[in-house]
């Protein structure tokens, strides 16, 4: 393309405003995924650690004033059952940290658990099982570090693994729950 033409298209493109943010997952079909009012957490391909680990999340999260009561759909308790429009899976990801910048003061060495966690979220539809959404999400807090740290030192970065995977469960629906809030909001005149 020419680059005069892009450049008009850009300018005569209205500007972005706050309420034209991009998504943060993947919505590969927007209509049912709109049409979506309950789902199910699907957690058969985990491990009973990680089946734990989302079920403490779940019934965590669902009380009110909490995370889930913030997505307007209904939380149904089995996938066996009929009655939801879409399906949620997790999947814990181990990610390979890389540091960048070694703190002052600390060990010039590869940590003890170089690796993090990362969380994708799909939502598939109950009848077609087509995916409909995905996202990927990382815990704030990780598990990289010295096993012997402390967690409130400054080179100490031990935190507990089960932790870690809430806190990036907690991401993940975090962005799942604004991505429907603005597949669902009226676009703005």
């Amino acid at each position: 393309m020419n680059a005069g033409l892009l450049l008009m298209l850009l300018a005569t493109a209205p500007p972005l405003t706050a309420g034209d943010k991009l998504p943060a997952g993947d919505i590969r079909d927007p209509q049912a995924f709109a049409r979506i009012r309950s789902y199910c957490m699907d957690t058969r391909g985990l491990s009973d650690f990680d089946r734990r680990i989302v079920k403490d999340f779940l019934n965590a999260e669902s009380k009110p004033k909490h995370l889930l009561t913030k997505l307007p759909w209904r939380l149904v308790p089995e996938c066996q059952e009929a009655g939801h429009d879409a399906a949620a899976k997790v999947e814990f990801v181990p990610i390979k940290v890389v540091r960048a910048v070694v703190p002052q003061g600390a060990a010039d060495e590869v940590p003890d658990n170089p690796y993090a966690v990362k969380v994708v979220l799909e939502v598939v539809a109950a009848g077609s099982q087509e995916l409909v959404y995905s996202v990927e999400a990382r815990a704030v807090i990780n598990a990289v570090g010295p096993a012997d740290a402390s967690a409130g030192s400054a080179t100490g970065e031990t935190i507990n693994p089960v932790l870690e995977k809430r806190d990036a469960l907690y991401h993940a629906f975090w962005d799942l729950i604004n991505d429907v809030r603005q597949v669902r909001s009226p676009p703005a005149k």
